[in-house]
């Protein structure tokens, strides 16, 4: 439609020059004969005049309606492609990659095209149809004076390729710092707080003045190239539009050229001509951005998740009722291993702790068992299938993961904790909420479970978002629990309310609990005791205390014991 509209609006823009040539060459007859033109055929020409702005100001508006329309639909279908296609992505790939940057593309860029659709586009349909209607009627009226117009114009195709040879780098440039300065930008507003605690204002004002200077010299470069470019286009346009007045006015004047009122409508045109010609020179300078903005964007959609579904893989309809680990080696690209010949095994209302100095490779259990990473060696199985013949989604469905840092977004408490269970009903969330331990300090804050808590749960100490990230996890009532430190920000009386809850809860589910801090994990029916990613002792935690190991070291040191033993031997 916007194509079709376009075409229109151009003859309705064009006709009045026709019209007009019509005209001067009735008056210049009428002069030349001294015959008499009727008032009626002047009053005509006007409304026909009057039509044809009438006709351009419907189908212009008609054709900017299609563009615009267009351009907001292409922004939106392509920010929801590249944010869908980020979710699949998997977790390794944003940890090598910059947030700020990834939210360029998602806005900056896709914005970048957005105008390219609605503006440039539109531009670029205008100037290719009133060429070649232009043209084509030139070459009909006069094909010498045509031609001269013509003859510029390769010029002009080989000073557009130079330019955008030249520009082009600019470009991408000034999109690959735009991503890079959004980066520092949210990394130091999110840490803003520490920043002024160290009163690192200035180091990281520098940092930003760094990023923000590639950018200004890149944009100046391409703008200087700009500079370049059009007083050239303005020369070409210039000479063609010089020897149109020389040659053809005087082609017309002996009397060998077009009539006076054909060459009228030749000057007219040929102004229609040039003027493209210079918002052609400002409209190179927009597809340049695009493009760069467009290979960007195409980068990102043509990146594969590392982690994904292997062909044949299946379903996990049924609730797990075993995990293990046979043999499992891991190390991260480019870093020592971290995980070295794990072996464990849990089933279906059992509970294993994992603890271990900082390093051991905790974490990184919980990463494989959530399938963020393969293991180099050895196999994560479910009911005895390995992890990577099962879909991700249809196993994930299946745990509750409480992080390490409990992760919350900006909406309501409520909100927070339905986020893998956005059906469920209230008394629901409730019921989670007591079982994490929360209900108590949500009934308290000003609209309770309604409350808005802030990007991130700023509103919330460390141990009430911890809290609401585990009654997440409980809500969704999940066969596997996965706890990695899921208390260790809340206070000794309330993990007791907490650990009193969960006892319960745990009945009938497979879970792996990894906390520092021991008093967590005593009542799981096996400890894993992690040391540089080897398991070097395991049993429950009388067990482990009376052997005098790793854990029992850990234990003393904790309980106050390690502290007591010289005074009771003094």
């Amino acid at each position: 439609m916007g194509l079709a509209t376009n075409v229109l609006a151009r003859v309705f823009d064009l006709l009045p020059m026709i019209v007009v040539g019509r005209i001067v060459d009735t008056i210049t007859a009428a002069g030349r004969t001294g015959a008499t033109v009727p008032a009626g055929t002047f009053v005509l020409w006007g409304l026909g005049i009057l039509s044809t702005f009438l006709g351009l100001a419907v189908f212009q508006s008609g054709s900017d309606y299609a563009w615009d329309s267009l351009a907001q639909k292409v922004r939106h279908d392509l920010r929801m492609s590249l944010y869908e296609h980020l979710q699949r992505l998997d977790v390794a790939y944003f940890e090598d990659r910059q947030t700020g940057d990834l939210m360029g593309v998602l806005s900056n860029d896709v914005d970048n095209l957005e105008n390219f659709f609605s503006d440039a586009t539109t531009s670029i349909v205008r100037i290719t149809i009133t060429f070649l209607g232009t043209y084509g009627f030139l070459l009909w009226l006069d094909w010498r004076l045509a031609a001269l117009l013509f003859a510029p114009l390769p010029f002009a195709v080989i000073a557009v390729r130079f330019f955008a040879t030249k520009v082009q780098p600019q470009y991408r440039r000034t999109r690959e710092a735009v991503g890079a300065i959004n980066s520092v930008f949210e990394n130091n507003l999110q840490g803003i707080g520490v920043i002024q605690a160290y009163t690192a204002e200035a180091h990281q004002a520098d940092r930003v003045r760094l990023r923000s200077v590639e950018y200004r010299d890149a944009a100046i470069a391409a703008a200087r190239e700009r500079a370049r470019f059009v007083p050239l286009i303005y020369a070409i346009a210039g000479g063609a539009f010089a020897a149109l007045i020389g040659v053809g006015g005087w082609l017309t004047y002996a009397g060998v050229g077009p009539t006076v009122g054909d060459y009228t409508t030749f000057v007219l045109f040929a102004m229609r001509l040039v003027m493209p010609l210079f918002v052609f020179g400002m409209l190179i300078n927009q597809i340049q951005r695009s493009e760069a903005s467009a290979r960007r964007i195409v980068q990102l959609l043509d990146t594969q998740p590392r982690i994904a579904d292997l062909p044949g893989a299946a379903p996990l309809v049924a609730p797990p009722s075993s995990v293990e680990f046979r043999g499992v080696r891991f190390a991260y690209a480019g870093r020592p291993p971290v995980i070295n010949g794990v072996d464990f095994r849990i089933e279906r209302g059992r509970v294993l702790g994992v603890v271990g100095p900082t390093g051991a490779g905790k974490s990184t259990l919980i990463k494989l068992l959530l399938r963020y990473y393969e293991p180099s060696a050895g196999e994560v199985l479910v009911d005895g299938v390995p992890l990577g013949r099962l879909t991700l989604e249809s196993f994930r469905r299946h745990v509750g993961y409480v992080s390490q840092e409990a992760f919350l977004f900006s909406g309501t408490v409520a909100e927070n904790i339905c986020l893998g269970s956005p059906e469920a009903p209230h008394e629901a969330v409730e019921q989670a909420a007591r079982i994490a331990g929360a209900d108590e300090f949500i009934q308290a804050l000003p609209q309770g479970y309604d409350t808005l808590i802030g990007e991130r749960g700023v509103k919330l100490s460390g141990g009430q978002r911890q809290r609401i990230s585990l009654a997440r996890a409980v809500l969704r009532d999940p066969p596997i629990l996965v706890l990695d430190e899921a208390t260790s920000a809340v206070d000794t009386r309330t993990e007791e309310i907490i650990q009193r809850n969960l006892h319960q809860f745990r009945a009938g589910r497979l879970t792996l609990a990894v906390a520092h801090r021991l008093s967590t994990i005593r009542q799981s029916d096996e400890i894993l005791v992690l040391v540089d990613g080897v398991v070097v002792e395991r049993g429950n935690h009388e067990a482990l205390v009376a052997r005098g190991g790793v854990y029992a070291d850990l234990w003393a040191v904790q309980s106050g014991q390690a502290d007591e033993a010289p005074a009771n031997g003094g």
